[in-house]
């Protein structure tokens, strides 16, 4: 059975170690054959030049020189270099047999050849290494002129042995790095295993560990756990969800249940028809329940966000506010409208109508009878502010978070008709548009009550995006308020 290797070794760490150790040490053969071979030519050209030189000093009549004259400038030769003993010379006859010189070795044949002494017999002291050029002369001898090329050959080995360590180091470092690198990767990894696990045993508020050192893994780390945080809170706010819709709903289906209980033990028409309607009645609530429900999941899921496009918000809250006008003129209420022109942005028109209708009408719903309500739109830098006001009795700031989330209503609001769920809808469709949604007071520093919510819609850079509209695109526009 085969068995695999250990963890270690299948780590993309230690693999992306192991290349790079690769490409290092291929580096380093390209580096090495350059110099090597840059060197060595370089080297041997010299004395080859050296020897061409000599020779030239031998023959001086070319291959016309007798032999008597070549023997008269070797001897001349060898006695001057005695003592260097750089340049050695060897005239030997057809049968290989020396004639005069000072270099001992078997004939070779005619050209270039690099000799190499014995190990306990050098050419002389200290010449282990000779660089030659055999040459033939007209009466069959042969001249054999060389250099001392032990510096060459010695330089040879010490390249060779330099690129040996130098290679086997690089592929020990970069498996010793790729080693580490995989240990490092094995014990991080596994570590966000284990938080996983425990996550999946039902521990959301369990977190990956950091390191500290904000590299990839901690990037990672904070991404994942950004979305643990996001999940706990969803489960959190699921779990709140249900424990409301059951609280809410609950009272509606009990008088649904007594009005269809009434209607069964009675025969009166008028009261069974009477019975009957609330049971209707107490229906709907249910089911405007469900559908605020589902309209909210829809639009925190994000389905909405390909409807997106570029629409003229100051027309769309103009034609709100004149729908709303009526409204408020049969109950006593005024509202007041202060928008700015061209406030063109991207999003989607039916859901941002839906978003200032809950602001306007939860200002006249929970607002002191007679109320005022200011919608104020303007631009500012690059983003666009609308706020809505009133002169209701606001909302405390401790408690406005709460007035936020789903059912949030609040006890002074619980005998109003409502499920606690336009604020909440009014968020999420702003989070939908990128924008922010605050609860503030509505006349600060004045000591007067209002409640004012102001949602922030942040623009991007490019102001080409965000031009205003052409009259065609006004007219798409107000069809589809309209």
């Amino acid at each position: 059975m085969t068995r695999s290797p250990p963890a270690i070794f299948r780590t993309t760490s230690f693999r992306l170690a192991c290349v790079g150790a690769g490409i290092a040490a291929a580096s380093a053969v390209v580096v090495f054959a350059v110099i090597y071979y840059g060197t060595m030519v370089s080297m041997r050209m010299t004395l080859d030049g050296t020897i061409t030189g000599e020779t030239r000093e031998v023959l001086v009549n070319g291959s016309k020189t007798s032999l008597s004259v070549i023997e008269s400038k070797i001897q001349e030769a060898v006695t001057k270099n005695e003592h260097s003993r750089r340049i050695f010379y060897l005239v030997a006859n057809r049968m290989g047999a020396p004639v005069v010189g000072d270099l001992d070795i078997p004939l070779p044949s005619l050209g270039w050849h690099n000799f190499n002494a014995p190990r306990k017999r050098p050419f002389a002291e200290g010449v282990t290494a000779l660089r030659a050029d055999v040459i033939g002369l007209p009466g069959g001898e042969r001249l054999v002129v060389a250099v001392n090329s032990t510096v060459l050959k010695h330089l040879d080995a010490l390249i060779r042995r330099s690129f040996v360590i130098g290679f086997g180091m690089t592929l020990l470092i970069g498996l010793a790095a790729g080693i580490e690198f995989g240990r490092h990767a094995l014990v991080r990894v596994e570590a966000m295993g284990a938080a996983t696990r425990e996550i999946m045993a039902g521990d959301f508020s369990r977190r990956i560990p950091l390191a500290g050192t904000d590299d990839e893994f901690d990037r990672l780390a904070n991404t994942v756990n950004s979305m643990l945080g996001r999940i706990e809170q969803l489960m959190e706010s699921l779990h709140a969800i249900g424990c409301e819709i059951a609280h809410d709903v609950r009272s509606p289906l009990g008088r649904l249940r007594e009005s269809l209980e009434l209607a069964l033990r009675t025969d009166d028409n008028v009261v069974l028809r009477g019975s009957v309607g609330e049971a209707i009645q107490e229906t709907d609530l249910a089911l405007n329940l469900c559908g605020a429900i589902l309209r909210l999941a829809e639009v925190e899921s994000g389905i909405r966000r390909a409807s997106l496009e570029p629409i003229d918000l100051s027309q769309l809250l103009v034609r709100l506010v004149e729908t709303y006008e009526t409204v408020a003129e049969e109950n006593g209420d005024h509202i007041v409208a202060m928008i700015s022109e061209n406030l063109v942005l991207t999003g989607d028109s039916a859901l941002l109508n839906q978003l200032f209708a809950n602001l306007i009408e939860n200002a006249m719903k929970y607002a002191s009878p007679k109320a005022r309500i200011v919608l104020r739109a303007w631009r500012e830098a690059s983003a666009i502010i609308v706020r809505v006001e009133d002169n209701g009795p606001g909302i405390p700031a401790a408690r406005r978070a709460e007035a936020l989330r789903r059912f949030g209503q609040l006890d002074h609001t619980r005998r109003t008709p409502g499920h606690g769920l336009g604020l909440a809808l009014a968020a999420a469709i702003s989070d939908l548009h990128n924008a922010t949604l605050e609860l503030e007071d509505a006349w600060a520093g004045q000591r007067r009550p209002g409640l004012a919510v102001a949602v922030r819609f942040q623009l991007p850079v490019s102001s080409a995006r965000y031009a205003p509209l052409t009259a065609d695109k006004r007219a798409q526009a107000a069809s589809r308020l309209s």
